[in-house]
């Protein structure tokens, strides 16, 4: 009987080859991942968390378009309107900004509900109570709530744009069973509550306030009018801000020092000669220097070299108080003379 032929044993020599070959695959991708997270681009990164964050409803600009050419570190974005806000992009820029809300609004027929406005400095919204709260009320409703969730997506992405988000409460003049102060401040604290739990942004960047029936924007003799001065308003401030700029610079007096420059003649003799205190024009100057630390141009302390605008509000501001210190000076002379009559 033939024997069987045994089979050649297989070679397990070269085994170890594998298994090398292996780790330097993970080795390699290993460090590739480490360079390409060393040099993160804070803007493709903040995308990509808005996709995650909004589970697809909303457009990613940079995976849609990764051929975006680059500019200064800004992104150049179609001018078509229709690539710069509504419900299918997010806004690439503080500027465009103003323009998704608008068309935020009018795509979903909120004009009863909410508003936009805009100056230099500064992007208004403007929210119905009546829409955000029940009577007497600081709890946010839920139609409130959906407004906010719209809208938070395109604040989260421009959030290195922007400085602050004050949000306002106001109230009507009339009688309540709540007090105006409590009803307008906590209405104000539910919408920064709610942002903040949505991380819409840093809690750093909002500020809250209640203002109560102080501050109406229609008659209170009407029902029409007590409707329209319940609201609240958030009002944004961006970051960029050009201090050499005349209309910047009123457009922050008048907001956050209540200074309506155009309405102020420095050369206009001073109606109210113990009205200003002394030293207020440096005083305004530094809370300004406090409140907008980065991204001045130039410094306002000491002469004033910035926008005319400057130049002539202190000159109006320093002249009051010259003409406050000579009315005193010449009350003291006048009754020293009352004095030596005697």
């Amino acid at each position: 009987m033939a024997k069987l032929e045994k089979k050649p044993k297989d070679s397990h020599d070269n085994d170890w080859l594998a298994t090398y070959s292996d780790m330097v695959t993970l080795l390699l991708t290993f460090f590739v991942m480490l360079y390409a997270s060393s040099s993160l681009d804070e803007q493709k990164w903040q995308y990509i968390y808005q996709a995650f964050q909004s589970r697809g409803k909303y457009l990613n600009e940079y995976i849609d378009h990764p051929n975006h050419t680059q500019d200064e570190g800004s992104y150049v974005q179609s001018e078509d309107p229709s690539q710069a806000g509504g419900e299918g992009t997010q806004p690439q820029s503080f500027d465009k900004l103003y323009q998704y809300l608008s068309e935020y609004i009018d795509d979903n027929q909120l004009s009863d509900a909410m508003s936009v406005s805009k100056d230099a400095a500064h992007i208004f919204i403007r929210f119905n109570s009546n829409v955000f709260f029940g009577g007497n009320s600081s709890e946010l409703t839920q139609t409130g709530k959906d407004i906010i969730d719209d809208i938070s997506p395109a604040l989260t992405a421009l959030k290195k744009s922007i400085q602050r988000v004050t949000v306002s409460g106001h109230t009507a003049q009339g009688v309540s069973a709540v007090n105006d102060w409590d009803l307008s401040g906590g209405r104000a604290a539910s919408v920064v509550k709610y942002m903040e739990f949505k991380k819409t942004l840093d809690s750093e960047q909002f500020r809250t306030q209640g203002v109560g029936p102080h501050e109406p924007v229609a008659d209170n003799g009407t029902e029409e009018g007590r409707s329209q001065n319940r609201r609240v308003e958030l009002v944004i401030l961006r970051n960029d801000l050009d201090y050499t700029d005349p209309e910047v610079i009123k457009d922050i007096l008048a907001q956050d020092y209540n200074l309506p420059i155009d309405q102020i003649d420095p050369n206009a003799p001073s109606q109210d000669q113990g009205k200003l205190p002394n030293d207020s024009a440096q005083g305004i100057i530094d809370s300004l220097e406090s409140l907008f630390p980065s991204g001045g141009q130039s410094g306002f302390t000491g002469s004033v070299s910035g926008p005319v605008i400057y130049d002539e509000f202190e000159s109006f501001i320093k002249a009051e108080e010259a003409e406050a210190v000579d009315a005193e000076a010449a009350d003291a002379d006048a009754a020293a003379d009352d004095a030596a009559a005697e």
